[in-house]
């Protein structure tokens, strides 16, 4: 992965110059401008961002805080991810030398356990011990885990007793007893599991974020971030809830053909409408118009009545479908970044693909594949001296919109503790 040129090309037919324009020039104060929203919104302790990049725009489609794949990224920039644990764990205290993961259920699936490995591979060579453990299936019993124990509200498991816990599991399924009222910090805040969160309220946030650097740096909010829409007491199986999607989606439809008459963009405007809460591509749902809301079939009714671990799907989010004008170099798939950091700390991320897939579907779904995307000082600072298309620059791009959805999920965070 040496070169990172011959990963993807970059479809200049639909680039919008003004937007790579505006961020290589204005890169000190942009960064400027991000520390001093990190002093007073200190981002999650890990994320994933997925980003999508149609040339016109690029904008992300989704933030996670309890991040796996960390088994695709660059091998070759270890030193680099193992610097920003360290830091990022240095900054909640200086005494921390125990840590422990919560992990998933779902142990036995192999691509987990490799990001598993791969995560705690990266904390121990940090300088920390770490041991991990999974709750069970029984989410809201403190029995959930006979070798979870809590004494005098200090967690423990076997003989282990962390400093820190570590959440790799989105809590889905609900808030466990046994993690509630425990004295030891916990990563990221229990209240940013999917029990609570939604992306609505996320993309609220992703919103204000947006609307504020925009108007700093005089660039176009619309460029940067998905137009949405929410609906909920949804139930996909009796129909409940349809008429609010389609009130929505024909608002939404109507916005974005109104940017795309602005831009000269001659693409079909579509829509996703995902669970609002949950994660692993589950319960997501690309229309294309009205009529394909109204007629939506049993099979896809089924699809979308239920979301991870069985959860009933009550609510929606209706977003704005960004297509995806990233290809492989060879062979010719359809593309997408995903952008990881250990708190503010860019450390890398891959190209999601799909080799059956084209640039408006979703790429997170089986059969995708990884491509990673070394990042060293790519999404550093971008390189004046190069083309504003230019990979190296582009990265920089992905780079700043990334982190602005981590500062977005960061105001999240800030706003449940206060």
């Amino acid at each position: 992965m040496n070169n990172i040129q011959s990963i993807a090309r970059y479809s200049k037919k639909f680039s919008n110059e003004d937007l790579h324009e505006i961020i290589i020039s204005k890169n000190l104060e942009i960064e400027a401008w991000f520390r001093k929203q990190w002093i007073k919104y200190p981002a999650p302790f890990y994320s994933s961002i997925d980003l999508r990049n149609s040339g016109y725009k690029i904008a992300p489609v989704d933030t996670n805080l309890f991040p796996a794949g960390f088994n695709n990224l660059d091998a070759s920039m270890e030193s680099l991810y193992i610097s920003a644990v360290q830091h990022t764990l240095e900054k909640q205290s200086a005494e921390l030398t125990k840590i422990l993961i919560i992990t998933e259920n779902h142990t036995r699936n192999k691509f987990y356990s490799k990001s598993l490995t791969t995560l705690k591979s990266f904390i121990e060579k940090a300088g920390f011990e770490v041991e991990s453990c999974m709750l069970g299936n029984e989410c809201n019993s403190e029995a959930t885990n006979r070798e979870l124990v809590i004494n005098n509200s200090v967690l423990s498991y076997k003989k282990f007793t962390p400093d820190i816990v570590l959440l790799n599991n989105d809590l889905s399924a609900g808030v466990p007893d046994i993690l509630k009222n425990i004295k030891q910090l916990i990563l990221p805040d229990l209240h940013m599991g999917w029990t609570n969160r939604s992306k609505t309220v996320h993309f609220k946030y992703f919103t204000d974020i947006i609307y504020n650097f925009s108007r700093v740096f005089n660039v176009d909010s619309w460029l940067l971030e998905p137009l949405f829409r929410n609906c909920g007491e949804i139930d996909f199986k009796t129909k409940q809830g349809e008429d609010c999607i389609i009130y929505h989606a024909k608002k939404l439809f109507e916005l974005i053909k109104i940017k795309y008459e602005q831009y000269n963009i001659n693409e079909k405007p579509y829509i996703m409408i995902k669970a609002d809460s949950g994660t692993y591509g589950m319960g997501i749902m690309q229309v294309n118009s009205i009529d394909e809301i109204v007629k939506i079939n049993r099979k896809q009714r089924t699809k979308m009545a239920k979301t991870k671990g069985g959860k009933i799907l009550r609510s929606v989010i209706l977003q704005e479908g960004i297509y995806s004008n990233e290809k492989l170099s060879s062979p010719n798939n359809v593309v997408e970044p995903v952008i990881y950091a250990f708190g503010s700390n860019l450390v890398g991320g891959f190209y999601r693909v799909h080799q059956d897939k084209d640039n408006s579907q979703n790429l997170n779904s089986p059969g995708m594949t990884f491509k990673p995307i070394p990042f060293n000082d790519i999404c550093i600072s971008p390189d004046h001296s190069q083309s504003i298309y230019s990979d190296k620059n582009k990265f920089y791009i992905y780079g700043v919109v990334a982190r602005l959805a981590i500062l977005a999920a960061a105001k999240e965070l800030y706003n449940v503790e206060i």
